[in-house]
């Protein structure tokens, strides 16, 4: 079972009618819509999802704007909308939303993930990739098995330190970095890395055109091309975030 934000696109909608717009969008791709499993399909259940840090921003000429998807201006017995941030919304118009400052957004939290590395690795011992380990697996499966790689991974101090504090909820390691390998991810160039958070930090890994087309990231580009896209939008344009479920 997988999860997934997608990032549906909409003609003008009150923020009301939008859990509908959603559903009516998001329908031709519902995993059990055929007999079997729809040949389109992506999706068993969705909901409208944002959170704190991490919803749309908001131009601030536009903030309160009754056109913007919040909490307050879909009722609950439509969507069950928590609050977020200042200057955070759901979605709305795109002409009212600030992707530059998501952008930005993205790029500080990138730089503010690489200080927190950075200072781990300077109170622990440097610590391996798992890649590693799993070369020593294949060069001797049967005295070495992949369960003592991964084992023998996860228990260098490094790693230790930053599986505990994603547990623990620390804003610049999150639940991911209990399955992927910090090493690795801090190993590329990080000026490609922070370029790539500013790219990604608009589009989901899925996208609803306004025909109602479907496109992903298991396509070459998507992140290049889904962000081109939302950019030139109508002004009118309505963008949302949901999560999907697989």
């Amino acid at each position: 079972m997988t999860k997934f934000h997608a990032t549906v696109c909409l003609p003008p909608t009150a923020p009301r009618k939008v859990p509908r717009a959603v559903a009516a969008a998001l329908a031709p791709y519902n995993m059990g819509l055929a007999e079997g499993q729809n040949p389109v399909g992506h999706w068993d259940w969705w909901a409208i999802h944002s959170s704190a840090g991490n919803a749309y921003l908001v131009l601030p000429p536009y903030d309160g704007d009754g056109r913007l998807v919040t909490a307050s201006t879909v009722p609950r017995r439509k969507a069950n909308l928590g609050a977020l941030g200042p200057l955070e919304c759901y979605g709305g118009p795109r002409g009212l939303l600030d992707f530059d400052g998501m952008r930005n957004r993205a790029a500080r939290a990138y730089d503010d993930r690489l200080a927190a590395w950075t200072e781990l690795t300077e109170i622990h011992p440097p610590a391996r990739p798992f890649t590693d380990f799993l070369a020593r697996h294949e060069a001797d499966p049967e005295n070495y098995s992949r369960g003592d790689a991964k084992e023998e991974h996860l228990l260098q101090p490094l790693i230790q330190d930053v599986a505990k504090r994603a547990i623990a909820g620390d804003p610049h390691f999150g639940m991911s970095f209990l399955t992927r390998d910090p090493i690795e991810y801090f190993a590329h160039d990080h000026e490609e890395a922070r370029q790539w958070s500013a790219r990604s930090a608009v589009p989901n890994f899925a996208l609803v055109t306004l025909d109602g087309s479907w496109t992903d990231g298991e396509t070459d580009g998507h992140w290049e091309q889904a962000d081109r896209y939302l950019e030139g939008l109508d002004a009118e344009a309505v963008v949302i975030d949901v999560l999907c479920h697989c």
